[in-house]
């Protein structure tokens, strides 16, 4: 609870403190979370969105209702639903049940759910934790100082053993995990807690999640390669934060923020993506603040992450797919895939890289139908969506 200098609330809470007034807005109800998800999905698919991830569902920091799955199936019961989704757990929504003694003993989701339930339109994904909080916040855990701050390092949400506790016992009941780490002191405990889970517990192919991975010391890429860490960094947050990082890291470490080409060239899959409503949803702002990396007064934030247009586009396409074990059905224009397509302007890769936020979207197909088509587009002699067919 932030406080002025005679001690005062300022109205300001960061943090875990908002589990102290949470009461007083919290929970919504499910028509009116599905109401919402309509109106996100209109403005998704105009967007040329196909699939998105909702990152934390059930309670905890991000929940909006502790039955909010229900909201979703409402909205694509009643045909609101246009975008495919995958839906983070929030972990407080994970419980120790009753199991017998053949199968693993761990947090789990009621009935037993994990990572894969559902179908192509809806689907359970990872469960997220929190370790930190924010970099331009100054609330992110850090292994050094904040630039201008003595003793000031942020804070993690839990203690090394207990992030490793609720790892461990999310990845011993099949989840995919997923934690929220911006500072390199929470990427360093998050790293801890994945390597341990895997030694109790080993799984192939388990592509732990870090979201955010916002500051990230040179030393632990090797690391995250080793442990097949798929690294989620938001570009446009350089946009939106790139100045402030630079006050809050100092500029050396700031080139070390939401990196990209670092994590490509130590042989990572890098997604595509926003933290929206934290920052701009638009796939195109995001390839472009991935291209470009201006802040907002023009500078550029880590010149050497910069990525090519093709990069950026994979990004927001196989590489979001293979965050989701989707890259068998999505990401990419092929025999067999989900035709799930936007329709452009113009082509990323040749115009000029500070124009891509302005491309528009002509139309968006799901499963190979219209759901969005801008006005007067026309396809093969007929308006989109009374029939035609796109080339």
């Amino acid at each position: 609870i932030v406080t002025d200098d005679e001690g005062e609330p300022t109205g300001l809470i960061e943090e875990g403190a908002i589990d102290l007034v949470r009461a007083l807005t919290y929970p919504h109800s499910t028509a009116e979370l599905a109401e919402a998800i309509g109106r996100a999905n209109r403005d998704y698919v105009q967007e040329g969105i196909t699939s998105c991830t909702e990152a934390g569902v059930g309670t905890g920091w991000v929940g909006h209702s502790p039955i909010e799955v229900a909201a979703y199936q409402q909205a694509r019961t009643t045909g609101a639903l246009d975008v495919r989704i995958q839906l983070m757990v929030a972990h407080e929504a994970l419980h120790v049940l009753d199991a017998h003694a053949d199968d693993p003993a761990g947090a789990r989701l009621d009935l037993g759910l994990h990572t894969g339930f559902g179908d192509k339109w809806l689907r359970l994904g990872a469960v997220k934790i929190f370790a930190d909080g924010s970099l331009s916040g100054q609330t992110a855990a850090l292994s050094r100082d904040y630039a201008g701050a003595r003793a000031h390092r942020g804070a993690l949400r839990f203690t090394a053993g207990e992030l490793a506790r609720h790892v461990v016992q999310a990845h011993a009941t099949g989840w995919q995990v997923a934690v929220h780490a911006l500072g390199d002191r929470a990427i360093d405990v998050v790293l801890d807690a994945f390597e341990a889970a895997q030694h109790a517990f080993p799984r192939t192919d388990v592509r732990p999640r870090i979201e955010h991975c916002g500051l990230t010391r040179p030393d632990q890429l090797a690391r995250l390669r080793a442990l097949g860490v798929v690294p989620v960094p938001q570009a446009v947050f350089i946009e939106r934060t790139g100045d402030a990082l630079v006050t809050a890291l100092g500029p050396e470490r700031a080139e070390w923020a939401h990196r990209h080409r670092s994590f490509l060239d130590a042989g990572l899959t890098v997604p595509g993506s926003s933290d929206r409503p934290i920052a701009p949803g638009s796939p195109l702002r995001g390839v472009h603040a991935m291209v470009n990396r201006t802040t907002g007064t023009g500078d550029v934030l880590g010149p050497g992450e910069v990525v090519s247009p093709s990069q950026a586009l994979y990004a927001y396409t196989m590489g979001s797919a293979h965050a989701g074990f989707d890259e068998r059905v999505k990401g990419s224009i092929e025999p067999g895939k989900l035709a799930d397509l936007a329709v452009l302007e113009r082509d990323p890769t040749t115009v000029p890289p500070d124009t891509i936020k302005d491309i528009a979207v002509l139309a968006t197909l799901v499963g190979g139908r219209f759901v969005y088509d801008a006005p007067g587009f026309v396809v093969d002699g007929g308006v989109a969506g009374e029939g035609a067919s796109a080339r």
